[in-house]
């Protein structure tokens, strides 16, 4: 019997150990259930209101992204819907983007990542296009948010886009007062632009570091996010 229980003593010593030598999730400064919403431009115009929820699963989050029903967006025909799963290091794991355009039809990007980021990207007329890179270190439209939040130094990072990953470096654009949910305060921007994609974002200099403003330009028209209100959904 103390033979037994020696053998569980240095078994759970071992497990514990070798549980030490994994990366320790960063710490972040919004909390599990967050959920930020934004008035949404494409175009300049008004089509309604963005929701962007983060949610702890497992080591790493879940951002889940919507556009909430009615207004204008629901007249013209505008929809976009976003999930993306990260790793505890705050990078893609996998991503969804399913986007319709007025005048244009339905879009959805896919992309698994393992050992390689593997995207599958469906055009409007429904035909299939895939690929596969060896980069794994990889972000997309809502984890990039997220990940500069927490890692605001300019350095290059990769992009999840179609027909291809984008490398471009993380760019600093100094300091200027924005408005926020609790008054204006002062912000500090960052533009991740190359091949196409470009990403704009101003972090509010406050604990939180909120996203209050976020500029998305493709091919396909920009889109443009003011953040007027922040909640929990738990």
């Amino acid at each position: 019997m103390r033979r037994t229980v020696v053998g569980l003593a240095l078994a759970l010593a071992a497990f514990a150990a070798a549980g030490s030598d994994l990366p320790e999730t960063p710490p972040v400064p919004w909390p599990n259930g967050e959920r930020l919403v934004y008035v949404l431009r494409w175009k300049g115009l008004v089509v309604g209101h963005q929701a962007i929820e983060a949610v702890r699963t497992g080591s790493g989050w879940h951002y889940a992204g919507r556009v909430r029903g009615g207004g204008l967006a629901q007249l013209v025909g505008f929809d976009l819907v976003s999930d993306s799963y990260t790793r505890r290091d705050l990078f893609t794991r996998r991503f969804q983007r399913d986007l319709t355009v007025p005048g244009e039809g339905r879009r959805v990007l896919t992309a698994v990542v393992g050992q390689e980021t593997a995207v599958r990207f469906v055009w409007v007329t429904g035909q299939v296009y895939t690929f596969r890179e060896p980069q794994t270190d990889v972000l997309d439209d809502l984890s990039v948010l997220y990940y500069v939040r927490v890692h605001p130094e300019p350095k290059p990072l990769w992009l999840i886009n179609y027909p291809r990953l984008v490398r471009a470096p993380l760019a600093f654009l100094g300091v200027r007062r924005l408005s926020s949910p609790t008054g204006r305060i002062e912000a500090e921007g960052y533009r991740f632009e190359g091949e196409g994609a470009q990403i704009e974002v101003w972090y509010g200099r406050n604990e939180a570091r909120w996203p209050l403003r976020i500029y998305f330009g493709q091919s396909w028209g920009g889109l443009s996010a003011e953040l007027v209100r922040v909640e929990r959904i738990r």
